[in-house]
């Protein structure tokens, strides 16, 4: 059975589970082979979802964690791998900004007594609980999802409902709190470099998500709130609000389907807008070092979906290049924004790749795998607004990735892939009983994280440069365990020797319950 192909130039072959070598030399596989998973639907709303995760997080670590398996991903359909032109973007004129208010104090003392509890049975060589935070915003729905964490300094930032909070990594107080004036609706995955962020509010209290249209900056460093501005209605059908907010070269964007915005992160004032005279939109993006858009093209057929991967100028939102993904393909998240490194799915294919990308757009390899890999990217994509919150690590030459799979038996691994080659270079093996995720890296070293399952206590560990073997730097004690359990599928932070998990959200169906939730949990020597 040979791989179909796309039109123009031969291309490195992709195709259906069975029909093609994952290490994408394109031959075909056993005749017969089964699936290794069903095409992907789209994920639930983020709300739904974590309540989900939070309510049945116990249940949920039983089953095998899920992964794709993925192939070659070649150039567009016409065969192009040189980076193209793009369009110019119009400029709108900017609205005028103002303050965003400021809230009183919280409660400032972290749960002591949760915190001796779990030390009371520490074994040697276990890690000390520091501190222990319970929930103390009191949410009017089911589900309060929790935005960040964002590190600045040595304070940790969350936000929930309308609240915005500056913790102390050392001790866990209440270094200042910002109350808005209306619900947090979307949120950045990382700060710009200054310490500031922008967050989605919606335009009156308890308004439905279609009024999510308002931008308010925050400086994180002193917890004071700074401009505010409406996100621009660009033309009739701009009436999407998964927006996918990202920061880069001091320009924050609202990426959503059809249309595109980007503001000066400094005043507030519009920069660009929707690109003019160009059937290709931008609708999502990464930020960081670079700005990087997913770029949609018409398409007369919804199952074949024409995609671009775009570098833009944040200041002008003019495309620098691009890079068109094969037909079907959809971008699904960016791994690394530097070196440039993007998963992408065709769902009706039940297909998934990864390429990377020059700095200039042209392709530099694809990763060749033979596992089931776990992105663990929150069930979240390009088209929920969200390209980067994935637990992947990379450094200038290597991509850290987990496996899918661990169980109370069987434990996943990292893989390392030489980002020049595409090739795995090495193998980083977990422990039963826990999932292993790679966390940062530390100077050459990658930090882990072996992230509790069913109450086995886990660990945060080091893998040495050119090592297979993770070392643990701190242990997380069995009293502890199965608190930590409960914290599985949040974010977690390494800062100044400190393991600090944070909750992703707050379930429970009466306040008294709501505010029993840990919501921060630190651990260190």
């Amino acid at each position: 059975m040979t791989t179909p192909q796309p039109s123009g130039p031969p291309q490195p072959s992709y195709g259906p589970y069975g029909t093609l070598n994952p290490y994408g030399g394109g031959v075909a596989g056993p005749p017969g082979t089964p699936p290794a998973f069903p095409p992907q639907a789209p994920p639930p709303p983020r709300g739904r979802r974590r309540a989900v995760a939070v309510v049945a997080g116990a249940v949920a670590a039983l089953l095998a964690v899920g992964g794709v398996t993925w192939y070659a991903l070649g150039g567009s359909g016409d065969g192009d791998d040189k980076p193209g032109k793009a369009p110019t973007s119009a400029a709108p004129a900017p609205s005028p900004t103002s303050s965003g208010p400021a809230g009183p104090a919280g409660p400032n003392a972290p749960d002591a007594a949760a915190a001796a509890r779990y030390n009371k049975d520490r074994a040697p060589g276990d890690a000390s609980v520091l501190w222990v935070r319970k929930n103390d915003i009191d949410v009017t729905t089911l589900t309060g999802d929790v935005f960040g964490p964002w590190l600045v300094g040595d304070t940790v930032v969350t936000a929930m409902y309308r609240t915005v909070t500056g913790h102390s990594v050392v001790d866990g107080t209440v270094r200042w709190r910002l109350t808005l004036d209306t619900e947090i609706c979307k949120a950045p995955h990382l700060p710009s470099d200054d310490g500031k962020i922008v967050l989605a509010l919606k335009e009156r209290l308890h308004a439905d998500m279609d009024e999510c249209r308002r931008f308010q900056m925050i400086d994180l460093r002193t917890g004071k709130a700074g401009w505010r501005q409406k996100i621009v209605k660009e033309g009739d059908f701009d009436f999407m609000n998964d927006y996918s907010i990202a920061m880069s070269g001091g320009t924050v964007t609202a990426g959503r389907h059809g249309y595109s915005t980007g503001y000066r992160l400094s005043d507030g004032k519009q920069l660009f807008g929707r690109w003019d005279k160009s059937q290709c939109q931008p609708y999502a993006y990464a930020g960081g070092p670079k700005l990087v858009a997913a770029v949609s093209c018409p398409t007369s057929d919804p199952e074949k979906p024409r995609e671009e991967i775009h570098e833009v100028d944040p200041v002008t939102g003019k495309s620098r290049w691009k890079y068109p993904l094969p037909v079907g393909y959809r971008v699904d998240h960016v791994l690394s924004v530097r070196p440039l490194v993007v998963s992408a799915t065709n769902r009706a294919q039940g297909m998934h790749g990864v390429v990377v990308l020059n700095e200039d757009g042209t392709k530099r390899t694809s990763l060749k795998g033979k596992d089931q890999y776990a992105e663990g990217c929150a069930d979240q994509s390009a088209f929920d607004g969200d390209l980067q919150r994935c637990r992947v690590v990379a450094d200038a030459t290597t991509l850290y990735m987990a496996t899918a799979g661990a169980s109370k038996v069987k434990a996943n691994a990292i893989v390392a892939f030489d980002l020049r080659t595409g090739n795995e270079v090495r193998r980083i093996p977990g422990r039963p009983g826990r999932t292993a995720w790679p966390l940062r890296m530390d100077g050459g070293s990658l930090v882990v994280r072996m992230a509790s399952l069913l109450g086995e206590p886990g660990s945060l560990a080091t893998v040495a440069p050119g090592s297979t073997e993770p070392v643990d730097l701190l242990r997380v004690p069995r009293s502890a365990g199965l608190s930590e359990s409960r914290f599985y599928d949040s974010p977690a932070l390494y800062a100044d020797g400190r393991y600090i998990l944070v909750q992703s959200a707050v379930v429970g169906s009466t306040d008294a319950e709501e505010m029993k939730r840990e919501t921060l949990l630190a651990f260190g020597k």
